[in-house]
């Protein structure tokens, strides 16, 4: 079977899809290839039959299969990255750099050293690169995140226990509203709608699509319905006025207004 291999470079970064040439590859293994971001090491997640695969999708090839050899390369470069950030952060105290200095990486190669952080202001780093290209005989790199990809960087836990998912397997971020939480008939309150980014929580997104589907049976404003028990005045007719997390209708025999809970107001209705 002719396939092809989806590898990520960290634990829950991006998929990327490469032909394995003449090599044979299993879950788990580790290859070299190039990204944007240079040589590096990835695993192998995905075995994908060639006729299975999208066309509209990249796909590259290996540079190699890793080795043991390459493997402890790999570690020592995590070494010397760490060391690296240590170093970063006293020469950016040193320049009065207002930073918050989060992770180092080197690419395999140790060609390129990317340093990221998150700063409030636009922060003039200068003369931080001229110190640390000097030192490190690299090409320096130093990358602003944003406070999803902060949160990523180190474990942290979300409202629900568990730790935040943008840490344990998702791939990309996806835009959030708060019109999703109120579709979802949730009460908003952003303390606990936001995760611990601050930005309204990822998971609003999970049940979007079945919410929406079931909005769509929904009666709308305007609709005239039918209940299964009939008013005093003798009509079963009412006319939706408001839709949400509760509903107001209006008798058509009567003109009498009540306002129901979703729940409760789609249990009455035929």
């Amino acid at each position: 079977m002719e396939y092809i291999i989806g590898v990520r470079f960290k634990k829950t970064g991006k998929l990327y899809y490469f032909d394995p040439l003449t090599f044979g590859f299993r879950l788990g293994d580790c290859i070299i290839a190039n990204t944007e971001r240079g040589e590096e090491i990835g695993r192998v997640v995905k075995i994908i039959d060639k006729k299975d695969m999208p066309k509209d999708i990249e796909v590259n090839s290996i540079i190699k299969p890793a080795t043991k050899k390459d493997l402890e390369i790999q570690r020592e470069n995590e070494e010397k990255a760490a060391e690296a950030l240590k170093y970063c952060k006293e020469e950016a105290n040193k320049l009065n750099l207002n930073m918050k200095l989060l992770a180092a990486e080197y690419t395999f190669d140790a060609s390129k050293l990317t340093f990221y952080f998150v700063a409030e202001e636009r922060v003039d780093f200068r003369e931080l690169v001229k110190s640390l290209a000097s030192k490190y005989k690299a090409r320096i790199e130093l990358r602003q995140i944003g406070p999803r990809d902060e949160i990523k960087s180190y474990p942290n836990l979300g409202m629900c226990g568990k730790e935040v998912c943008c840490r344990t397997y998702l791939q990309d971020f996806e835009s959030v509203t708060i019109k999703m939480a109120k579709e979802q008939g949730l009460q908003i309150n952003m303390a606990k709608l936001s995760g611990a980014c601050g930005k309204l929580m990822c998971c609003l997104k999970y049940e979007e699509e079945a919410y929406k589907e079931n909005l769509e049976k929904l009666p709308k404003v305007g609709d005239i319905v039918e209940t299964k028990k009939t008013h005093p005045c003798g009509s079963n007719k009412w006319e939706i006025i408001r839709t949400g997390i509760d509903f107001k209708l209006k008798c058509q025999g009567c003109g009498h207004l009540v306002t129901l809970e979703r729940q409760k107001a789609l249990k009455i209705i035929k």
